[in-house]
Protein backbone atom coordinates (compact mmCIF):
# COMPACT_ATOMS: atom_id res chain seq x y z
CA UNK A 1 0.00 0.00 0.00
CA UNK A 2 1.24 3.38 -0.93
CA UNK A 3 1.95 5.60 2.41
CA UNK A 4 -0.01 8.58 3.09
CA UNK A 5 3.05 10.91 4.01
CA UNK A 6 6.25 11.56 2.83
CA UNK A 7 7.86 12.23 6.02
CA UNK A 8 6.50 11.78 10.04
CA UNK A 9 8.38 14.04 12.21
CA UNK A 10 8.26 12.54 15.60
CA UNK A 11 9.74 14.71 17.93
CA UNK A 12 10.10 18.35 20.16
CA UNK A 13 7.76 20.73 18.97
CA UNK A 14 7.67 24.33 21.29
CA UNK A 15 6.75 27.94 20.34
CA UNK A 16 10.15 30.51 20.22
CA UNK A 17 10.92 34.08 20.76
CA UNK A 18 13.75 35.18 18.93
CA UNK A 19 15.06 39.01 18.84
CA UNK A 20 18.20 40.53 17.71
CA UNK A 21 21.32 42.09 19.41
CA UNK A 22 24.22 43.98 18.30
CA UNK A 23 26.45 42.86 20.79
CA UNK A 24 25.28 40.45 24.16
CA UNK A 25 25.65 41.63 27.47
CA UNK A 26 27.99 40.82 30.23
CA UNK A 27 26.31 40.15 33.97
CA UNK A 28 24.24 42.30 35.13
CA UNK A 29 24.40 44.19 31.63
CA UNK A 30 21.76 45.04 30.15
CA UNK A 31 21.13 45.03 25.98
CA UNK A 32 18.89 46.60 23.62
CA UNK A 33 16.75 43.81 21.05
CA UNK A 34 16.32 44.92 17.36
CA UNK A 35 13.60 43.03 15.48
CA UNK A 36 11.39 40.31 17.34
CA UNK A 37 9.34 37.99 16.06
CA UNK A 38 7.50 34.92 17.64
CA UNK A 39 6.95 31.36 15.85
CA UNK A 40 6.79 27.85 16.32
CA UNK A 41 9.96 26.10 16.88
CA UNK A 42 11.45 22.67 17.92
CA UNK A 43 13.69 20.46 16.41
CA UNK A 44 10.83 17.84 14.52
CA UNK A 45 8.70 20.71 14.26
CA UNK A 46 10.51 22.97 12.24
CA UNK A 47 12.11 19.75 10.14
CA UNK A 48 8.67 18.87 9.27
CA UNK A 49 7.81 22.59 8.64
CA UNK A 50 10.95 22.87 6.29
CA UNK A 51 9.38 19.21 4.35
CA UNK A 52 6.29 21.30 3.98
CA UNK A 53 7.82 24.12 2.28
CA UNK A 54 9.86 21.94 -0.30
CA UNK A 55 6.12 20.86 -1.17
CA UNK A 56 6.51 17.37 0.84
CA UNK A 57 3.60 15.70 2.72
CA UNK A 58 4.16 15.62 6.43
CA UNK A 59 2.71 14.37 9.66
CA UNK A 60 4.18 15.93 12.73
CA UNK A 61 4.29 13.29 16.34
CA UNK A 62 5.14 14.94 20.11
CA UNK A 63 3.19 16.12 22.47
CA UNK A 64 2.37 19.74 23.90
CA UNK A 65 -0.31 21.45 26.42
CA UNK A 66 -3.44 23.26 25.74
CA UNK A 67 -1.82 26.47 26.54
CA UNK A 68 -1.56 30.14 24.42
CA UNK A 69 1.47 28.67 23.13
CA UNK A 70 0.23 24.95 22.11
CA UNK A 71 -2.92 26.75 20.65
CA UNK A 72 0.28 29.14 18.09
CA UNK A 73 1.86 25.88 17.84
CA UNK A 74 -0.61 23.90 16.07
CA UNK A 75 -2.05 27.49 14.51
CA UNK A 76 0.88 27.89 12.65
CA UNK A 77 1.51 24.32 11.89
CA UNK A 78 -2.42 24.81 9.90
CA UNK A 79 -0.65 27.85 8.17
CA UNK A 80 2.37 25.95 6.93
CA UNK A 81 0.38 22.65 5.77
CA UNK A 82 1.83 20.53 7.93
CA UNK A 83 -0.38 17.87 9.47
CA UNK A 84 -1.06 17.95 13.20
CA UNK A 85 -3.22 14.43 13.27
CA UNK A 86 0.03 13.11 15.37
CA UNK A 87 0.16 15.86 18.32
CA UNK A 88 -1.16 15.01 22.15
CA UNK A 89 -2.43 17.77 23.70
CA UNK A 90 -2.64 17.62 27.13
CA UNK A 91 -5.34 19.50 29.11
CA UNK A 92 -3.82 21.61 32.01
CA UNK A 93 -0.15 21.08 31.28
CA UNK A 94 2.03 23.68 29.13
CA UNK A 95 4.28 23.58 26.37
CA UNK A 96 7.97 23.82 25.80
CA UNK A 97 9.09 27.46 25.10
CA UNK A 98 12.35 29.09 23.64
CA UNK A 99 14.04 32.84 23.75
CA UNK A 100 16.70 32.77 21.11
CA UNK A 101 19.01 35.87 20.95
CA UNK A 102 20.71 35.94 17.50
CA UNK A 103 24.10 38.37 17.21
CA UNK A 104 23.17 40.61 14.17
CA UNK A 105 26.97 41.15 12.83
CA UNK A 106 27.42 36.91 13.07
CA UNK A 107 23.94 34.92 12.96
CA UNK A 108 25.37 33.01 15.95
CA UNK A 109 22.89 32.38 18.35
CA UNK A 110 22.43 31.66 22.37
CA UNK A 111 18.98 29.74 23.15
CA UNK A 112 17.30 29.97 26.56
CA UNK A 113 14.44 27.47 27.12
CA UNK A 114 12.18 25.62 29.80
CA UNK A 115 10.37 22.51 29.28
CA UNK A 116 6.56 22.05 28.97
CA UNK A 117 5.08 20.07 32.14
CA UNK A 118 3.58 17.45 29.75
CA UNK A 119 5.40 14.24 30.38
CA UNK A 120 7.85 12.62 27.56
CA UNK A 121 5.90 10.43 24.98
CA UNK A 122 6.57 6.76 25.64
CA UNK A 123 6.33 3.47 23.37
CA UNK A 124 2.67 2.65 24.92
CA UNK A 125 1.68 6.37 23.84
CA UNK A 126 2.03 6.58 19.93
CA UNK A 127 0.50 4.51 17.50
CA UNK A 128 3.02 3.17 15.50
CA UNK A 129 1.25 2.05 12.27
CA UNK A 130 0.63 6.02 11.64
CA UNK A 131 4.15 6.61 12.62
CA UNK A 132 5.47 4.44 9.89
CA UNK A 133 2.99 5.10 7.13
CA UNK A 134 5.80 7.27 5.35
CA UNK A 135 8.31 6.87 2.88
CA UNK A 136 10.96 8.43 5.80
CA UNK A 137 10.69 8.57 9.43
CA UNK A 138 12.49 11.29 11.34
CA UNK A 139 12.95 11.41 14.80
CA UNK A 140 14.88 13.40 17.65
CA UNK A 141 15.87 12.44 21.25
CA UNK A 142 13.40 14.25 22.71
CA UNK A 143 10.93 11.24 23.52
CA UNK A 144 13.50 8.59 23.72
CA UNK A 145 11.19 5.72 24.15
CA UNK A 146 8.51 6.50 21.67
CA UNK A 147 11.44 7.04 18.95
CA UNK A 148 13.63 3.63 19.28
CA UNK A 149 9.63 2.06 19.35
CA UNK A 150 8.96 4.19 16.19
CA UNK A 151 12.47 3.35 14.71
CA UNK A 152 12.70 -0.62 15.36
CA UNK A 153 8.94 -0.65 13.97
CA UNK A 154 10.05 1.36 10.75
CA UNK A 155 13.03 -0.83 10.36
CA UNK A 156 11.38 -3.64 10.74
CA UNK A 157 9.06 -2.07 7.77
CA UNK A 158 11.59 -1.23 5.42
CA UNK A 159 11.25 2.38 6.25
CA UNK A 160 14.28 4.75 6.54
CA UNK A 161 15.27 6.19 9.76
CA UNK A 162 16.87 9.45 10.03
CA UNK A 163 17.74 11.04 13.79
CA UNK A 164 18.82 14.16 15.39
CA UNK A 165 20.15 14.00 18.57
CA UNK A 166 22.17 16.52 20.18
CA UNK A 167 23.59 15.50 23.54
CA UNK A 168 24.59 12.09 24.91
CA UNK A 169 21.40 10.35 27.04
CA UNK A 170 20.98 6.82 28.37
CA UNK A 171 18.82 5.77 25.55
CA UNK A 172 20.73 6.61 22.97
CA UNK A 173 22.73 3.54 22.59
CA UNK A 174 19.78 2.07 21.88
CA UNK A 175 18.22 4.40 19.67
CA UNK A 176 21.47 4.25 17.44
CA UNK A 177 20.69 0.61 16.50
CA UNK A 178 17.72 1.01 14.84
CA UNK A 179 19.07 4.04 12.61
CA UNK A 180 19.82 4.29 8.80
CA UNK A 181 21.16 7.85 8.79
CA UNK A 182 22.69 9.41 11.73
CA UNK A 183 22.62 13.02 11.39
CA UNK A 184 24.64 14.46 14.48
CA UNK A 185 26.65 17.69 15.04
CA UNK A 186 30.46 17.29 15.48
CA UNK A 187 30.26 17.86 19.14
CA UNK A 188 28.05 14.69 19.85
CA UNK A 189 30.34 12.96 17.51
CA UNK A 190 33.51 13.89 19.81
CA UNK A 191 31.46 13.64 22.99
CA UNK A 192 30.57 10.12 22.10
CA UNK A 193 34.62 9.64 21.46
CA UNK A 194 35.83 10.97 24.96
CA UNK A 195 36.76 14.03 23.26
CA UNK A 196 38.52 12.06 19.95
CA UNK A 197 36.00 12.54 16.51
CA UNK A 198 37.67 9.85 15.25
CA UNK A 199 36.97 7.79 17.89
CA UNK A 200 33.22 8.39 18.17
CA UNK A 201 32.78 7.74 14.32
CA UNK A 202 34.04 4.22 14.59
CA UNK A 203 31.83 3.56 17.58
CA UNK A 204 28.91 5.18 15.42
CA UNK A 205 29.49 3.23 12.40
CA UNK A 206 29.54 0.41 14.32
CA UNK A 207 25.93 0.25 14.04
CA UNK A 208 26.05 -0.24 10.94
CA UNK A 209 24.31 2.74 9.52
CA UNK A 210 23.59 3.28 5.89
CA UNK A 211 25.33 6.67 6.44
CA UNK A 212 26.13 8.71 9.10
CA UNK A 213 26.60 12.72 8.41
CA UNK A 214 28.61 15.06 10.78
CA UNK A 215 27.06 18.30 10.51
CA UNK A 216 29.93 21.42 11.29
CA UNK A 217 27.90 24.63 10.80
CA UNK A 218 29.53 27.05 8.31
CA UNK A 219 32.33 24.29 7.58
CA UNK A 220 29.73 22.20 5.78
CA UNK A 221 29.64 18.25 6.96
CA UNK A 222 31.19 14.90 6.52
CA UNK A 223 29.71 11.98 5.31
CA UNK A 224 30.96 8.40 5.90
CA UNK A 225 29.26 5.37 4.81
CA UNK A 226 31.11 1.36 4.68
CA UNK A 227 32.60 2.49 1.50
CA UNK A 228 34.29 5.24 2.49
CA UNK A 229 33.54 9.41 3.44
CA UNK A 230 33.25 12.31 1.45
CA UNK A 231 33.06 16.50 2.45
CA UNK A 232 30.14 18.23 1.82
CA UNK A 233 30.83 22.39 1.82
CA UNK A 234 28.46 24.58 3.06
CA UNK A 235 26.26 27.02 0.50
CA UNK A 236 26.94 30.44 0.89
CA UNK A 237 24.07 33.27 0.82
CA UNK A 238 24.32 36.87 0.31
CA UNK A 239 23.89 37.48 4.77
CA UNK A 240 23.47 35.27 7.12
CA UNK A 241 20.93 36.50 9.40
CA UNK A 242 20.18 33.72 12.53
CA UNK A 243 21.50 30.27 12.67
CA UNK A 244 18.56 29.17 14.80
CA UNK A 245 17.38 26.15 13.37
CA UNK A 246 19.46 25.53 10.41
CA UNK A 247 20.07 22.51 11.37
CA UNK A 248 16.48 21.26 12.32
CA UNK A 249 15.53 22.36 8.30
CA UNK A 250 18.56 20.61 7.13
CA UNK A 251 17.34 17.49 9.03
CA UNK A 252 13.90 17.77 7.64
CA UNK A 253 15.55 18.28 4.05
CA UNK A 254 17.15 15.41 4.34
CA UNK A 255 14.65 13.44 5.39
CA UNK A 256 12.34 14.48 2.40
CA UNK A 257 15.46 14.14 -0.67
CA UNK A 258 15.21 10.47 1.53
CA UNK A 259 11.81 10.00 0.62
CA UNK A 260 12.41 11.05 -2.83
CA UNK A 261 14.82 8.35 -3.51
CA UNK A 262 17.56 10.95 -3.93
CA UNK A 263 21.77 9.63 -4.13
CA UNK A 264 23.11 10.06 -0.81
CA UNK A 265 24.90 13.12 -2.50
CA UNK A 266 22.82 14.63 -4.18
CA UNK A 267 20.34 14.35 -0.56
CA UNK A 268 23.26 15.70 0.93
CA UNK A 269 23.60 18.62 -0.93
CA UNK A 270 20.31 19.53 -0.84
CA UNK A 271 19.66 19.26 3.12
CA UNK A 272 23.08 21.88 3.17
CA UNK A 273 21.81 24.16 0.67
CA UNK A 274 17.95 24.02 2.32
CA UNK A 275 19.35 24.69 5.37
CA UNK A 276 21.65 27.70 4.07
CA UNK A 277 18.90 29.49 2.83
CA UNK A 278 17.25 29.35 5.85
CA UNK A 279 19.90 31.50 8.02
CA UNK A 280 18.77 34.36 5.53
CA UNK A 281 15.95 35.68 7.65
CA UNK A 282 15.27 35.55 11.79
CA UNK A 283 14.34 32.94 13.41
CA UNK A 284 14.40 29.21 12.19
CA UNK A 285 11.12 29.41 10.63
CA UNK A 286 11.63 33.11 9.10
CA UNK A 287 12.56 31.66 6.00
CA UNK A 288 11.76 27.90 4.77
CA UNK A 289 13.09 28.05 0.76
CA UNK A 290 10.96 26.35 -1.68
CA UNK A 291 12.26 23.35 -3.65
CA UNK A 292 12.86 25.68 -6.65
CA UNK A 293 14.96 27.97 -4.33
CA UNK A 294 17.22 25.11 -3.56
CA UNK A 295 17.73 23.66 -6.64
CA UNK A 296 18.61 26.88 -7.81
CA UNK A 297 21.13 27.46 -5.58
CA UNK A 298 22.81 24.14 -5.99
CA UNK A 299 23.03 24.65 -9.37
CA UNK A 300 24.18 27.97 -9.37
CA UNK A 301 27.08 26.59 -7.98
CA UNK A 302 27.78 23.73 -10.80
CA UNK A 303 26.13 20.76 -8.92
CA UNK A 304 25.99 17.66 -10.97
CA UNK A 305 22.79 16.79 -9.59
CA UNK A 306 20.42 15.18 -11.79
CA UNK A 307 16.77 15.24 -9.78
Amino acid sequence: MKPTWDVCALGCVCWDTVGTVTEYPGPDEKASLGALVQQGGGRAGTAAAAVAALGGSVRIFGRLGDDDFGTQIVAEFARQNVDTGGLDIVAGESSQYAFCVAHEQTGQRMIFYKHGSAERLTADDVDLDALTDCRCLLVDSHHPGAAIAAAQTARERGVPVVLDAERPQDELGELLACIDYMVLPRSLVEQLGDGDEARGIAELMGHSPKALVITRGAAGCDVHTADGHFHQPAFTVPKVIDTTGAGDVFHGAFAYFVSQEYSLAETVAFASATAALSTTALGGRGHLPSLSEVKSLVYGLGSTCSN
